[in-house]
C-alpha cells in the first residue's frame, strides 16, 4: 500500500472511527460474526475487523477501502452508499507521462513512421480512457438524493413562498420546538455524517447535507456528535450560530452550554 503522508492517514482513521462503530454495533445487534458476514459479502474476516477497530494499516487504498465498507453496510441491511460517502478520499495525481523523442530527419525509413504513428494513436488512446474514467469517478463519488432529500431539492419555491419572514426560519417550519427547555438549531455548511441524543436516547443518526436545516429538543440534555463538525453550524435556544468544530474533525457537544464539550482526537 502506498505510504500516505501522516496528517492524511490520521484523518482517514478518524474517519473510520464512527464509521466502523455503527458497522460493529449492527452486526453485533444481530448476533452475527465476521465469519458469518464474510461468507454472505465475500470480504475477509480480517478485513472487516480492520473496519470496525479503524486500523488503516491493514486495509486497501483509501478508493478500495470505502468500496468495502459500502458492501459491509449493504450486508448488514445499511445505507452503503451513504455510510461510505463519509470517508474521504484524496484526490488522485495525473500520471506523468515521457515520450521517446524520435528525431524527425530526411533519411527516416518507412519503418521508423510506422513506429512513430503506434506510438501515437497508443498514447491518445491511453490519454483518453483515462479521462473517461476519471469523468466517471466524479459523477458517482457522491450518493443520489432520496426520500427526504430529493424532496427538498424538487420543492424549495413553495416553501421559501409560504414562509413567513417576520418569524425565525427555526419557530416557522418547527412550531411545537418552540415551548422546549432545550431547542437546538442545526444548519448545514458541508455534508456531515450526524448522531442526536435527547435525554438519553438517540432520536437520529445519518447523513445530512449542504444545505440542510433541522431542529431538535429535548426536555432536559440533547448531545449532538458530528463526523465533519466544522459542516455544522449550531444555534441553542435561538441564540447565537456557532460552527460545531473544526473541518474533518468528530466533535460530540452537549446542550446546555454548561454541559463539558468533548472534541475527540
Amino acid at each position: 500500500m502506498k505510504k500516505q503522508p501522516r496528517n492524511l492517514t490520521d484523518l482517514h482513521r478518524e474517519q473510520l472511527v464512527d464509521i466502523g462503530r455503527i458497522l460493529q454495533e449492527r452486526r453485533e445487534a444481530r448476533g452475527a460474526t465476521h465469519e458469518d458476514i464474510a461468507a454472505t459479502t465475500l470480504i475477509r474476516p480480517s478485513l472487516l475487523r480492520a473496519m470496525e477497530v479503524a486500523d488503516v494499516t491493514q486495509l486497501p487504498e483509501p478508493v478500495y477501502t470505502r468500496g468495502l465498507i459500502r458492501q459491509y453496510a449493504n450486508g448488514l441491511g445499511l445505507d452503503g452508499e451513504t455510510l461510505s460517502s463519509q470517508y474521504f478520499t484524496p484526490k488522485v495525481e495525473e500520471p506523468k507521462r515521457s515520450f521517446w523523442r524520435v528525431p524527425v530527419t530526411p533519411q527516416l525509413r518507412p519503418l521508423h513512421l510506422y513506429v512513430i504513428y503506434v506510438l501515437i494513436i497508443a498514447a491518445s488512446v491511453s490519454g483518453l480512457s483515462y479521462t473517461l474514467k476519471k469523468a466517471s469517478y466524479r459523477t458517482s463519488a457522491l450518493p443520489p438524493l432520496t426520500g427526504e432529500g430529493l424532496e427538498q431539492a424538487i420543492e424549495p419555491t413553495e416553501r421559501s413562498a409560504t414562509a413567513d419572514p417576520s418569524q425565525p426560519q427555526a419557530e416557522a417550519q418547527f412550531p411545537e420546538a418552540v415551548n422546549a427547555p432545550v431547542r437546538v438549531a442545526v444548519e448545514m455548511q458541508d455534508q456531515s455524517w450526524l448522531r442526536i441524543t435527547a435525554d438519553g436516547e438517540v432520536t437520529f443518526e445519518g447523513v445530512l447535507k449542504e444545505g440542510d436545516a433541522r431542529v431538535w429538543t429535548a426536555d432536559e440534555k440533547l448531545v449532538i456528535r458530528a463526523g465533519n463538525a466544522g459542516g455544522v453550524v449550531v444555534s441553542f435556544n435561538e441564540g447565537a450560530a456557532q460552527s460545531l468544530g473544526k473541518p474533518g474533525v468528530v466533535t460530540e457537544v452537549a446542550f446546555p452550554p454548561n454541559e463539558t464539550a468533548i472534541l475527540l482526537p
